[in-house]
This record gives C-alpha cells, structure tokens and sequence, in this order.
C-alpha cells in the first residue's frame, strides 16, 4: 500500500512540475531535463509513469489544466443565477490575476492553440473538456429557464457554445494585449451580454 501510495504521489509531483513549465514555455519548449531536475526524480522513473512527452503532455492537459478550468465554471454554475455565479468568477480572476498571468494566458487556451492543429491527441483532449464545458452550461442553462430566471427560448446548446467561445475569446485578447484594463471592459462586456439571457 505505502508503494502504492508513494508511486502515485511521484506520478502527481511529476505532472504539477510538469504544468508548470509547460505553463511558462508551452508544450513544446518544455524540457524533460529540467522537468527532472526540478521534479528531483530519475528519467527511469518519469517512464514508469508516462511513455512519452506526449503522454505526459496529455496528462497534464487533462488531470491538471482541464480540472482546475472546468472547477472553476462548476463553482461558478452551481448558483441557481449563472450569470451571478460567473460575474463571482470573473471577479476572483481579477482579484488576483498578477501581470505575469495575464502574459502566460489560460494554460487551456495556450496550450490547445499550440498543439491542437498538429498533435490528435491534445486535439481530442481539449475536444472533451470542451464538451464537458458544454454540457455543464447546458444543464446550468436549463435549470435558470426552468427557475424562471433565464429566458425560456433559448437556444440552449448554441448559446452555451456562444459563452465557451467568448470566454475564450476574451482570454486570447487580453494575452495578446498584456493589459489588466482590456481584461476588466471584456469582462464587464462579457456580463452585460449574459445579462440579456435573463428575464
């Protein structure tokens, strides 16, 4: 059981370290070495747990990045008033978005955009969160008509897809940007949309 137990702590040691780099450099500039290094753990070790770079990338996408990103939409679409419970989102980003985050992005989004048009892998990973993501919305959506707080023709799949979609949107400008300022007008934007959703 303790080897069990200690195999699975190197095994998420390893991705946490590896989320990181791939966080500051992207995928592909990521070194295993300094993986290694930082992670003070053997190469031996590194492919007992994961075949490849690739695999190792996968995983970080999925157990790491896609985790805390769809946890962050589960808080916000546990209040019975979406729009409420994302307007709180956005706000804890703003609180405490430093600099260096705004010019590294969402891992999600920069990591889908480096690797999605040639690696089938991170392409099917990013696809799942993003139906994951869906069909959250979705259900979030459907609960706000059937509260009577949302609009009760709307379109339910396209308009959760619509809010992915700008979200997202949103986060890619700001990068590009490097300006806290954009960030906050997106997202007051962002609100005064989803406003309109609401009876």
């Amino acid at each position: 059981m303790s080897n069990s137990r200690d195999s699975e702590a190197t095994r998420r040691h390893l991705l946490e370290v590896s989320a990181e780099e791939m966080r500051l450099y992207g995928f592909k500039a990521a070194s295993l070495s300094k993986i290694l290094e930082k992670a003070e753990v053997s190469k031996g070790a590194l492919y007992h747990h994961f075949a490849n770079k690739q695999a190792l990338g996968y995983a970080v996408f999925e157990e790491i990045y896609a985790e805390q990103y769809l946890g962050h939409w589960r808080t916000a679409l546990a209040y019975d008033d979406l729009v409420e419970g994302i307007r709180l989102m956005l706000a804890g980003f703003q609180a405490h978005c430093s600099i260096d985050d705004i010019m590294q992005g969402c891992p999600v989004n920069s990591v889908s955009q480096e690797m999605c048009a040639t690696d089938e892998g991170f392409q099917q990973c990013t696809s799942n969160m993003y139906k994951t993501h869906c069909d959250l919305l979705m259900t979030a959506i459907e609960k706000g008509i059937e509260k009577n707080i949302l609009k009760p023709d709307l379109k339910v799949e396209q308009t959760a897809w619509f809010i992915i979609s700008s979200f997202q949107g949103i986060g890619s400008i700001v990068k590009s940007c490097r300006s806290n300022e954009c960030m906050l007008k997106l997202h007051e934007s962002f609100i005064e949309y989803l406003k309109t959703l609401k009876l």
